[in-house]
């Protein structure tokens, strides 16, 4: 009898040593990220006063998004934001839905009038421990960053901004730093979005290891990532989206000006995906008489699977 149940026992180890084992449990969200680099200092001197603060406010109040991403903004307009948040109902701490990293400090630079410049994001839940990463130096007066947290209740999911340079020949090296760092969170499970001015536009060689190979179109192919783009599907430029900014002497897809502000998601992490890119109704300045920036706000929402 003893026998017998020692090889019984023997035979269930080897089964379940040979089964696979259950499927790490998850359920699915939905969240909407908004992002605008709005010229802090380019445009406004690090002012609080000229509009900006109304327009960053108004649209989020508008919108209700659950994560903000802010490119080039002055610590002083960081500030601001708190507290705009705090009075319209977001988490009344500020330490625990609001970061702030610097690419310009404060030294005394003629950057924001001495306040430092860099990039912010803000979330209506509250943030678990900041990762703040230093991307590969572009020789530049400022250092490219990285900026990321998880929400506190739900670690799983991480919500990121970066900002990368403009210098074609460093471009590459910060692009795989940043890819590598989303690879690595993937791989321990993780749900990362992640916002932010790329300076390189859709369809550029230099994304091909990001986006999906599923984006193949006339306007973005030969993609060998794992990212989908949260405007790829766009029947505007399907595979490239819409433009996010007003101007500039180099022309995107399908007659629009750049896109370079980006927002990625894991494609296996998805399940449904869209944004828009919103023009820019309000004005700022001493008079109210120009654009607020020269990028557009991004408006985007991802419905997206989520390890409990």
């Amino acid at each position: 009898m003893t026998v017998m149940r020692a090889v019984c026992a023997t035979v269930v180890l080897l089964i379940s040593a040979l089964s696979p084992l259950p499927a790490s449990a998850s359920s699915t969200a939905t969240y909407q990220i908004w992002h605008w680099n709005i010229a802090g200092h380019g445009y406004h001197l690090g002012s609080t006063t000229d509009g900006i603060l109304q327009a960053m406010g108004g649209s989020i109040s508008g919108r209700n998004p659950h994560f903000v991403s802010v490119n080039e903004i002055c610590h002083s307009q960081y500030d601001a934001m708190i507290d705009y948040l705090q009075k319209i109902g977001w988490p009344q701490n500020p330490l625990n839905f609001a970061r702030y990293e610097p690419m310009r400090p404060a030294d005394g630079s003629s950057y924001c009038a001495g306040t430092g410049i860099g990039q912010a994001l803000f979330s209506r839940f509250p943030l678990g421990p900041t990762e703040r990463h230093t991307l590969p130096y572009d020789g530049s007066d400022k250092q490219r960053k990285l900026l990321c947290a998880p929400i506190a209740t739900r670690t799983r999911v991480k919500f990121c901004t970066t900002h990368l340079t403009f210098d074609r020949a460093y471009q590459a090296a910060q692009l795989t730093y940043v890819r590598d760092i989303l690879d690595r969170d993937h791989a321990q499970g993780d749900t990362v979005l992640i916002a932010g001015d790329f300076n390189v536009q859709p369809g550029d060689a230099l994304l091909d290891t990001w986006y999906h190979p599923g984006v193949d179109t006339v306007n973005n192919a030969n993609n060998s990532g794992r990212y989908h783009e949260l405007d790829d599907q766009d029947s505007k430029c399907p595979g490239w989206g819409e433009q996010t900014t007003e101007s500039s002497p180099t022309l995107g897809a399908c007659g629009q000006p750049r896109k370079v502000d980006l927002i990625f998601a894991a494609a296996d992490r998805l399940v449904s995906y869209s944004a828009d890119s919103q023009p820019i109704g309000h004005l700022c300045g001493a008079n109210r008489d120009k654009a607020c920036s020269d990028h557009r706000m991004v408006n985007a929402f991802a419905t997206v699977t989520v390890a409990d």
